[in-house]
C-alpha cells in the first residue's frame, strides 16, 4: 500500500469516528498512537492528521493533534459564508448543467431518500450539489465553496446522524433538482439560499439547546458530549 493509500485510508477512519462523536472534541491523538492503531508508518499518520485539520476537525502540532470543538460561532460564519457565494454560483452554473449532470443528481437523490448511512448521506449531499456549482466556471468561488463544504459538513451530520429530520432536506433537495432542470437560474439559486439558512436553523437551534442544557446541568442532552462553545454575546443560560 503505497504512502499517499495508507494516509487516505486512515483519514477516511478518523473522519468518520470525528463525525459520529466516537473521538470527541478535545481528544489528543498522537501520530505515532495512529500509526500504531492503524498498522501504519508515521508518515501517512501524520499526512492524514494534516488533511483533517485542512477540514477543521483537528488542531495539529508537531507530532498530535486534538479534535476541535464545535462552535456555534464557527456555525454562524461558515453559513454567512456559504449563502454570500453558494447561490450566487449556482444561478451562474445552471445554464451549463447538462443531462448527464441531471442524471447522475437524480440517481443520488435517489441514493439520499433509500436510507444510506449519515456519513454515505454527506457524501452523497457533496455531490449532489456539486454537480451543479463547479459548472459555474468560477474556478476560486468554486475552491472557496469546496472549503466551506467540507468545513460545514462536522455540524451537518448532526442533523443528519444525530436528530435525524432528513424530510425538509429531501424535499429542499428535490425542489432544487427541478429548478435546475428547467435551467431556471434565479430559482435554483434562491431555493439553494433557502436551504442553507433552513439547516442553518436547524443546527444552530439544536447547538444552543445543548448549551442551554449544560448550564443548566439538567440531564444529559445528545450533543452535550461533543463539546460546543458558543460565541462571547450568545446567551446559553
Amino acid at each position: 500500500m503505497t504512502v499517499e493509500s495508507a494516509a487516505t485510508r486512515v483519514a477516511a477512519d478518523l473522519r468518520q469516528r470525528v463525525l459520529s462523536g466516537d473521538l470527541r472534541p478535545g481528544t489528543r491523538l498522537s501520530q505515532q498512537q495512529i500509526a500504531t492503531e492503524y498498522g501504519v508508518s508515521r508518515m501517512p499518520a501524520r499526512d492524514a492528521l494534516q488533511t483533517l485539520a485542512n477540514e477543521g476537525l483537528f488542531d495539529v502540532s508537531a507530532a498530535s493533534a486534538v479534535v476541535r470543538r464545535l462552535s456555534i460561532g464557527e456555525l454562524q460564519e461558515l453559513y454567512e459564508l456559504r449563502g454570500a457565494v453558494e447561490p450566487m454560483l449556482t444561478r451562474l452554473a445552471v445554464p451549463n448543467v447538462g443531462r448527464a449532470e441531471l442524471t447522475q443528481m437524480a440517481a443520488l437523490l435517489d441514493k439520499m431518500d433509500s436510507g444510506c448511512t449519515p456519513t454515505q448521506w454527506l457524501e452523497h449531499n457533496s455531490a449532489f450539489h456539486a454537480l451543479v456549482f463547479t459548472r459555474a466556471n468560477r474556478p476560486t468561488m468554486v475552491h472557496l465553496t469546496e472549503q466551506l463544504r467540507r468545513l460545514t459538513d462536522r455540524y451537518l451530520y448532526l442533523h443528519v446522524g444525530v436528530f435525524g429530520d432528513q424530510a425538509h432536506l429531501h424535499e429542499e433537495h428535490r425542489q432544487i433538482f427541478d429548478a435546475v432542470s428547467r435551467g431556471d437560474a434565479n430559482a435554483a439559486a434562491d431555493l439553494t439560499s433557502a436551504h442553507l439558512a433552513t439547516s442553518h436553523e436547524f443546527i444552530l437551534r439544536f447547538l444552543l439547546d445543548s448549551e442551554l442544557t449544560s448550564a443548566d446541568h439538567i440531564g444529559s442532552h445528545p450533543l452535550v458530549s461533543f463539546g460546543t462553545t458558543a460565541p462571547s454575546g450568545v446567551a446559553t443560560s
